[in-house]
């Protein structure tokens, strides 16, 4: 028989101001597996992700439908409990590692801080270069204004995997990366899904970069998903 999905998503409907978003999405992923999440700009694809985290504010957001991740269903927890479920089961890596980056904090210590929210023993210049990052001391040194942006994105990616997540949503991860860094970026994602056995819902408006990172794909259109 076939492993239970990590994420089983069913009848996932999200509105805004009673304004249709998202309608009935339903989809799974499974452990290891990376899953590219397509769609034109404005489309719905964040709103998606971070309905994923339930990180919607209540008002004016409305979302219904079932999420269970590892068999546990996450619309029915408390707060605590899913601020519990946050970064240590799941973990999103957001589209500007600029603003989710504090500025005044060496990216080291933003590394460690992540660690010891979930109470990790991980060395946080190991999970620099787990993220892909070649010089990791120094770039927990600096700040983050003193990296590229690539390095900051790398860095935030680090951050996610601090705890160990099973999965990990990543918000445009391809944007403004040229064609070498994409195809670098598109390795690591599919070399962590091997080695750490972590599962990722990429999100991105190109198809053809998911096509050659992700083991499949979900295109969104008109409130809908769809397999490509």
């Amino acid at each position: 028989m076939p492993a239970a999905p990590l994420l089983e998503v069913r009848a996932l409907s999200i509105e805004l101001m009673g304004k249709p978003l998202v309608s009935d999405a339903a989809f799974d992923i499974g452990a290891g597996e990376i899953v590219g999440l397509c769609g034109d700009s404005g489309c719905g694809k964040t709103t998606l992700a971070l309905a994923l985290l339930r990180l919607l504010p209540e008002a004016p957001y409305r979302v219904r439908g079932s999420l269970r991740l590892h068999h546990r269903e996450l619309m029915t927890l408390g707060p605590r409990e899913m601020e519990r479920v946050r970064g240590a089961q799941i973990s999103m890596v957001f589209q500007d590692p600029l603003q989710a980056l504090n500025p005044v904090m060496r990216v080291r210590e933003q590394v460690r801080e992540a660690i010891r929210a979930h109470r990790g023993a991980a060395d946080p210049d190991g999970l620099l270069g787990t993220a892909g990052l070649p010089e990791p001391k120094r770039i927990g040194d600096a700040y983050p204004r003193q990296l590229s942006g690539g390095e900051r994105q790398r860095a935030c990616l680090a951050i996610a995997l601090a705890a160990g997540p099973s999965l990990v949503l990543a918000d445009e991860p391809f944007t403004a990366l040229d064609a070498p860094r994409v195809v670098e970026l598109a390795r690591l994602f599919r070399a962590l899904a091997q080695r750490l056995g972590t599962s990722f819902l990429l999100i991105s408006h190109s198809q053809p970069v998911l096509r050659k990172t992700a083991n499949r794909i979900l295109a969104m259109r008109d409130r809908c998903l769809y397999a490509v």
